[in-house]
């Protein structure tokens, strides 16, 4: 069984590794075909206007680097604050808490229960006071949830589950939503990085932190 598990591990890693390879591999690709186009470009134009394009180009590419510089490294670390946390919660419960099944079930439905209620208000909360606040909230709450492990109490442990559906409404909505909005506000659809890339980028992220995330929680 163990070696079914690594051979699983592996094929897992593998793949991952693979996904993140053809994606540097396009990013490049699409790089060297806007520096030709740019190029052309430059040649058809006029000094003044050439000196300008090319102002302006690096300005852009400068900004769209800027933008993912900041953007990646957060997603990554929510991702993985998640799936750190995530598949070992019942483990906790059940097993260093020693509370009844009975009990950790109650706690995972208040949970799911608190996502599925909050999903009716988040969107619009978002946009009335802003998707970065809302990204703010979204590290405030999460840490309360997690923090609330660490009481035996069970009206705190309820509460932290509550925290934590609200948590998850968060994380699967507003930074998507602040990303496409940031993307927008600033111009990017004019340079070469296309919202299709990033969505692309997050979801090879995601799987490599997943499996990241599952080795770091085996080990500590």
């Amino acid at each position: 069984m163990d070696f079914f598990y690594q051979l699983n591990l592996a094929a897992f890693v593998l793949v991952n590794g693979s996904m993140v390879y053809r994606q540097y591999r396009q990013d490049k690709r699409a790089e060297f075909s806007e520096k030709i186009q740019d190029s052309d470009a430059e040649n058809d134009t006029a000094d003044e206007g050439r000196s300008t394009s090319k102002s302006s180009t690096v300005a852009s590419a400068s900004s769209a680097k800027q933008f993912t510089n900041i953007f990646f490294p957060v997603y990554v670390l929510v991702w993985g604050a998640d799936w750190l946390q995530g598949p070992f919660i019942y483990v906790l419960y059940k097993d260093e808490k020693k509370l009844p099944e009975e009990i950790v079930a109650r706690l995972f439905t208040t949970g799911f229960l608190a996502g599925a209620v909050s999903a009716l208000f988040v969107g619009s909360l978002a946009d009335r006071f802003g998707r970065k606040n809302a990204c703010l909230a979204y590290c405030a709450i999460t840490s309360l949830s997690c923090l609330s492990v660490l009481s035996n109490n069970i009206s705190v442990l309820f509460a932290g589950r509550a925290l934590g559906g609200l948590g998850t409404t968060l994380m699967y909505t507003v930074f998507e939503a602040w990303m496409v909005t940031e993307y927008n506000q600033r111009g990017l659809e004019r340079t070469r990085l296309k919202l299709s890339s990033i969505f692309g980028r997050m979801i090879t992220l995601s799987s490599v932190v997943a499996v990241l995330a599952g080795l770091v929680g085996q080990v500590f």
